[in-house]
């Protein structure tokens, strides 16, 4: 026998004995649900026969109550019926009659006093007498008659009232007085009222309570009640109920629908409560169980030949296939092999995967090390091109007449060119801030249209359109954030646009009120971008186009990370190569906030004071010599010790003062000069190369007025100390 045919006859063995044993289970669970269905129906029905017999003591305690009224020892009946009133007050549905001996009516608590009244015993029409219920008698005059002849309290059976025209039930008891009967006191209700009992049970949607008189009257049903109330119950229902005065059997409905039925006759009332459940319904638990277990016993079967089957092709299909798989895993292919069944089997498909895990990660570590030499390349090659143009321009700046054009061409190199890596150094520092969650913001509130007018000016001014037509299109939307981060979201995009448009395109910015965002759209004339290219042109070191030489590729991923870490986002469209882009980043707006006159300073553009206080002393001479060449009085130290000093001999308007200082540092020097010129405000400007949020709260505590992150060129400068002023 082959393999599966042994996992056959072992799937056989183990689940036959168990089906059989099942069977013998589910017998006994169905007769023993069975049992406790019928113990449920059977206390529903008891539970409702008594609320009724409730009913009927509460209504009689209320006419034993009234029949012992003083008003009627008097004969006072006018106020009697004023009690009788009240007391039926609180039940609409039910009125009290009062009889003399003769039968007729004195008061009916529903009628005004001194109205009209039919008597019974004389009104009252048999059966049929009704056409809208043949077999209820029209009038209730035999409980009355009943009550005269025995002195007995009498509930009576359903009958037609004289009054409503409605079915109704009536309890009546004798009113004694000196051992003569001297009324009959009724109180009449409506069969309403009882089956309004019967649904405080809640029966089940698909079960039915009837409550039925001792002549097999439906007197009160929870369905269809207006067209059962009144009518005779079926004969098969009738033998049931004369047979015994609790049981359950299975009957018919009057419709033939197999029904399931519990009943229980009531001691004090004579009357039988009833519980019907269809057949179908009833047994329905059973039926399903049983219809579950031969599911079941089938499922079992079928899915235990699967198993044999599918068992028995893992073991031997997988026994030839992992040695074809090995090459697969190799090349880091997945393998869709399956060796769980067999634990030796799986133990060889462990050490192949683990073989093929080993060899891509041989792979992935020389990717990686190629990437890392390919970007250590790049950012060689990135700074060195600016280096070789500061060098070449320091060149010229010491052998040229200060006054000529090849000096002022140099200038401008250096300026350009330091410009260039400040931006470069400070992209890869905001990159890695962001990637080990150390980057914050510095949030304010201003109008993004005039920051991003303010930059496109600057760049104007620096020459940064010569090449390009720039066409500027904004309308003023306010946002909550960093300008400076928000500047530099700016200058990458309209970078990027630049280098990518041949010379003498357009490239267009505007900025505009989306529906609560603020939308900055960058669109130009260049080289376009491939649906592929779109997808991860934000990834890091991701570069695209003939341009792809320049750069290190992570001016963009710092665009997409700034505008997120904003709450924003940042996309960008492109028709296909050739055919331009559209870099669109999306800002959470805010309201622009009241107008208010712009403070005016006074010292704008004056001469002023200034103390440097740097330990780098090619920095300190260059910020010395651009003050000096701006008309400032200029005092220079190397180190905090020196710059206190030189302040106390000359107090300066402004101290301009690295943090990092051989001896004391900034903050300290600070604090001092604030202590030491308390009656005289000195300007504190605090230039270090860390810009951390915390960085700027430590200098701020420390009094200064100013945090300026290195590099900073002379424009900055002069407008800083203009603002300060």
């Amino acid at each position: 026998m082959r393999l599966r045919s042994h996992l056959i006859v072992l799937v056989g063995a183990a689940v036959l004995p168990l089906l059989l044993f099942a069977v013998l289970i589910v017998r006994q669970d169905v007769g023993e649900r069975r049992e406790i269905m019928d113990r449920g129906m059977q206390d529903t029905v008891r539970a409702r026969s008594l609320a009724i017999d409730g009913e009927v003591k509460t209504s009689l305690a209320v006419l034993q109550t009234l029949a012992a009224s003083p008003f009627l020892d008097r004969g006072d009946l006018a106020h009697f019926h004023e009690v009788c009133t009240r007391a039926m007050r609180d039940r609409p549905d039910a009125y009290v009659v009062l009889f003399d001996p003769t039968g007729k009516v004195l008061l009916n608590s529903g009628r005004p006093f001194g109205a009209p009244l039919p008597n019974p015993l004389t009104a009252t029409r048999p059966a049929g007498a009704d056409p809208r219920y043949p077999d209820v008698p029209l009038g209730g005059g035999d409980p009355v008659k009943n009550v005269l002849e025995s002195g007995a309290p009498v509930v009576s059976d359903l009958f037609i009232s004289l009054v409503t025209r409605a079915p109704r039930i009536s309890l009546d008891v004798p009113v004694v007085r000196a051992g003569e009967l001297r009324y009959v006191l009724e109180m009449s209700i409506d069969a309403t009222q009882l089956t309004r009992v019967l649904e405080a049970q809640r029966p089940p949607a698909d079960a039915v309570l009837s409550l039925v008189d001792r002549r097999g009257i439906v007197i009160a049903r929870t369905r269809d009640a207006p067209g059962r109330v009144g009518k005779a119950i079926g004969s098969e229902f009738a033998q049931q109920i004369s047979a015994s005065d609790v049981g359950s059997d299975v009957g018919h409905s009057s419709k033939g629908t197999p029904v399931y039925r519990v009943h229980a006759r009531s001691p004090l009332s004579g009357w039988t409560t009833s519980l019907g459940v269809a057949k179908s319904v009833a047994l329905a638990p059973l039926s399903n169980t049983l219809a579950l277990l031969a599911g079941g016993a089938a499922i079992a079967i079928v899915l235990g030949l699967a198993a044999a089957l599918l068992i028995g092709r893992r073991i031997s299909a997988p026994i030839s296939a992992l040695a074809a798989a090995a090459g697969k895993l190799a090349r880091g292919e997945q393998d869709e092999l399956e060796v769980h069944a067999v634990r030796e089997l799986e133990d060889l498909h462990r050490a192949l995967v683990a073989a093929g895990v080993s060899a891509r990660q041989v792979d992935e570590v020389q990717a990686a090390s190629r990437a890392k030499d390919e970007f250590l390349a790049m950012l060689s090659h990135e700074l060195r091109n600016p280096l070789a143009a500061l060098t070449a321009a320091a060149h010229v700046l010491k052998i040229a007449n200060p006054a000529s054009d090849e000096a002022m061409k140099a200038a401008a190199v250096v300026e350009r060119q330091t410009r260039h890596m400040s931006r470069l150094i400070s992209d890869l520092l905001d990159i890695s801030r962001i990637t080990h969650g150390k980057f914050a913001l510095d949030r304010e509130r201003f109008d993004l249209a005039e920051a991003v007018t303010r930059l496109v000016s600057v760049w104007r001014v620096w020459g940064r359109f010569e090449r390009h037509n720039v066409a500027l299109h904004t309308a003023a939307v306010w946002i909550d954030a960093d300008r400076a981060r928000i500047d530099q979201i700016t200058a990458n995009l309209l970078d990027n646009a630049l280098k990518f448009t041949p010379a003498g395109k357009t490239v267009h910015l505007t900025v505009e009120p989306g529906q609560g965002v603020a939308l900055l759209r960058i669109a130009d004339e260049g080289l376009g971008l491939a649906p592929e290219a779109r997808q991860r042109i934000f990834e890091l070191f991701v570069q695209e186009g003939p341009a792809a030489d320049g750069g290190l590729g992570i001016g963009l991923a710092l665009v997409k990370r700034l505008a997120e870490i904003h709450g924003g986002t940042a996309a960008v469209e492109s028709a296909g190569p050739g055919k331009g882009a559209m870099f669109t980043v999306q800002l959470p707006s805010v309201p622009a906030p009241a107008a208010a006159p712009l403070p005016v300073s006074s010292h704008r553009g004056a001469c002023r004071t200034v103390l440097i206080v740097e330990d780098n002393d090619d920095a300190r001479h260059m910020l010395v010599a651009a003050l000096t060449l701006d008309g400032h009085q200029v005092h220079a130290a190397p180190d905090g010790e020196s710059g206190l000093q030189l302040a106390e001999r000359s107090p300066p308007d402004v101290a301009l003062i690295d943090i990092r200082l051989p001896g004391i540092d900034g903050y300290e020097v600070a604090r001092r000069l604030r202590a030491a010129n308390e009656r005289r405000r000195i300007t504190l400007v605090a230039l270090t190369g860390f810009g951390q949020t915390e960085d700027r709260r430590r200098a701020f505590d420390a009094g200064f007025d100013a945090h300026l992150v290195k590099p900073v060129n002379a424009e900055r400068l002069k407008r800083v100390l203009a603002e300060l002023q």
